[in-house]
């Protein structure tokens, strides 16, 4: 199986997860107290998918191209928290930033583990 589309099936099921998130699994950690997880979940899940359909899509082979690709989509993820300050009735959240940047650093090892367990095929 190609790195490309090992990166579409963990995309795949990280949407997946995504939809139960947003339907079940928030509402159920709202009403048990956990506002950190319930709260934070979704920016955790943006910077994972958001990197994800970034491999998925660019195929980058050097470590500098996905690092460099990871930490762009994470700043936005930042900026787009800063941003709500301007906003009316959105709100921002330190956690959510602590959230993202921990998606990116998963994504990051996830992708790196991937990358050195399929070989890239020679031309």
């Amino acid at each position: 199986m190609s790195r490309r589309i090992t990166y579409i099936i963990i995309l795949i099921l990280a949407l997946a997860f995504t939809l139960y998130e947003e339907l079940y699994l928030r509402k159920y950690l709202f009403a048990h107290h956990s506002y950190f997880l319930a709260g934070s979940l979704p920016n955790f899940l943006a910077a994972v998918i958001m990197s994800l359909a970034y491999v998925a899509v660019k195929n980058p082979l050097q470590n500098n191209s996905i690092i460099s690709g990871i930490t762009g989509l994470v700043s936005g993820l930042i900026l787009y928290e800063f941003v709500q300050l301007m906003m009316p009735h959105m709100v921002f959240d330190v956690n959510d930033i602590l959230a993202s940047i921990l998606g990116g650093l998963f994504s990051y090892i996830l992708i790196y583990f991937i990358n050195q367990s399929i070989p890239q095929p020679v031309n």
